[in-house]
């Protein structure tokens, strides 16, 4: 059996590099150990913790003034906030909870959740800290956020659902986002969540906070409820087209309730909590500090993974499997006189499941990543080509290229397989063995296809009409009979006097007739054909 492992050749390098990664093993694992004190046994933290976790912040107080959107969302969005609510099927009934759309005067999906019934039938059976789901500890977790071990299905139908804020920052384009990470059904996925300010519908002064983010199978959205302190929405599937694009279906496939953790709620607040302390609890220093401590224990498992696969250098010493075997055996292991083996001895004390998982966690980060270019490419319109060209090169420069996103596919699935093969030999646990490979496996093959549609989103992308392309194809109303019907929408010509832009008619080569904005949503997707005939659609001035 041929591992590939290449361990530093350098002996004072490799010892120091086997130091960092102790180091801040030792110091992910005391971040853990007091973040499960603290959700588990609702243990405070001490003012020396938040003072050594904030500094200076630790003196602020909160200054008593009305708590708006803009603050909130602040707050419910920063690195290391954690949610902890329930996910069900809506039609369940009413026991579980319902959601629907109601049509908005300004088009925008709207969730109307009945959360009473749900928290309060699933606190009936579990704990009221515990938000309504299967309790849960951080050994069964990916960091904060990880997959959970294999249990029995919840009779009910209503099961645990979390979901943690990892990151937030600027992208290469310029573009602020959100990274999270959402646990339903026993899988850990990451996301880029969105949020975003409305007026509520015009029919009151009040504004409503949306939110919005997709993984590889759903599109889920939702908004904040004041009255009850949490997020409420809705899941649909996300569906491929044949021309390769992902939509969103019209049916709603499960609604949930995700409820802030805080100092004094640790596994969320639930309705049958006081929510008239929620300000009070949200902006106090011990709950920031909570938040500092779960984005500083995210943070150190990362930079562990990191110094873990540190150790192996492409160009190294070369482990061969039958030396690893020594490692099964002490006295093997005391007689041999393999320094490599001797270095990879010290890491026997590690806790390999933490490690898998964060391993597990960066897949899902890169399938984020990659699902997040994907978005980008997808919404991307180009006036001129031109602007078409300037776009990919930038696109190539900031390193978003497919050639670097085959590359970190690559360096997560090795980084996995790293720790699977030391965790093999060393890891006296077959659960957590087993567990690691079928992790490790299945972690690669969703990067396989969350690779496969980036690519797909580039190509379209590059083959996409610009909109000076189209423009010469404008006719007026007037070259169009009035009996005219476009074939996209089967709306016809704008009445005389109206200057529907949207409306305004395009001609291609072949003689058929379209509206101006169905005909750019027909090419958006890279289509190069007449929608009717499928005639090509080439530039008259290059014939």
């Amino acid at each position: 059996m041929d591992i590939n492992l290449y361990l530093d050749a350098d002996p004072d390098q490799r010892e120091q590099q086997i130091g960092a990664f102790q180091s801040s093993h030792d110091e992910w694992q005391e971040y853990k150990r007091i973040l499960q004190l603290h959700e588990t046994n609702a243990v405070t933290l001490t003012d020396d913790d938040v003072k050594q976790l904030l500094g200076e912040e630790s003196n602020k107080k909160d200054d008593g003034t009305k708590l708006t959107l803009k603050s909130l969302a602040h707050s419910l969005f920063q690195p290391g906030m954690k949610y902890i609510g329930t996910i069900c099927i809506p039609s369940l009934g009413d026991d579980v909870g319902h959601a629907h759309d109601s049509d908005s005067d300004d088009g925008d999906d709207t969730v109307i959740i009945d959360t009473v019934n749900d928290v309060d039938t699933v606190n009936d059976e579990q704990p009221v800290d515990n938000a309504g789901g299967n309790t849960a500890t951080d050994s069964d977790a990916q960091l904060e956020t990880g997959d959970r071990t294999t249990t029995s299905p919840n009779p009910s139908g209503v099961e645990q659902y979390e979901l943690v804020i990892l990151e937030k920052g600027t992208d290469e384009f310029g573009n602020d986002f959100i990274l999270g990470a959402h646990t339903a059904y026993h899988d850990t996925q990451c996301v880029h969540i969105n949020y975003h300010i409305r007026d509520a519908n015009g029919q009151t002064s009040e504004e409503v906070l949306d939110i919005e983010y997709e993984d590889e199978e759903t599109c889920i959205k939702g908004s904040w409820n004041p009255s009850s302190c949490c997020l409420e929405g809705y899941v649909r599937q996300r569906l491929q087209a044949n021309d390769g694009a992902f939509h969103t279906s019209d049916e709603v496939t499960h609604v949930f309730t995700l409820y802030p953790c805080t100092n004094q709620c640790p596994r969320g607040r639930g309705v049958r909590s006081e929510q008239s302390s929620f300000q009070e609890d949200l902006f106090s220093v011990k709950t920031r500090a909570v938040v500092e401590l779960r984005n500083r224990a995210n943070s150190k498992g990362f930079e562990s993974a990191d110094n873990y696969n540190n150790l192996f250098k492409p160009d190294g010493l070369k482990i061969e499997f039958e030396d690893l075997q020594a490692l099964k055996h002490k006295r093997a292991l005391l007689a041999t006189d393999n320094v490599q083996i001797r270095s990879i001895w010290k890491l026997r004390e590690n806790n390999w499941e933490d490690l898998s998982n964060c391993c597990s966690m960066i897949s899902e980060k890169t399938c984020a990543t990659f699902r997040y270019r994907t978005s980008l490419l997808d919404r991307a319109s180009f006036e001129s080509g031109e602007e078409q060209r300037v776009f990919f090169e930038k696109w190539k420069r900031v390193g978003f290229c497919l050639a670097k996103a085959h590359a970190e596919w690559d360096s997560c699935d090795n980084s996995t397989a790293r720790v699977f093969s030391i965790a093999f030999v060393l890891c006296r646990n077959l659960q957590i063995v087993s567990s690691s490979l079928q992790s490790m496996m299945y972690k690669s093959r969703r990067l396989g296809q969350n690779y496969d549609m980036l690519e797909s989103s580039w190509r379209r992308a590059n083959a996409r009409k610009p909109t000076d392309f189209l423009t010469q194809f404008e006719v007026s109303s007037h070259e169009v009979s009035r009996q005219f019907t476009c074939s996209i929408c089967f709306e016809g010509v704008a009445n005389e006097g109206e200057e529907d832009l949207a409306l305004a008619l395009y001609k291609l080569p072949c003689s058929h007739c379209f509206h101006g904005a169905c005909l750019q949503k027909w090419f958006h997707n890279s289509h190069v054909t007449c929608p009717i005939c499928r005639a090509p659609v080439t530039d008259p001035d290059k014939k």
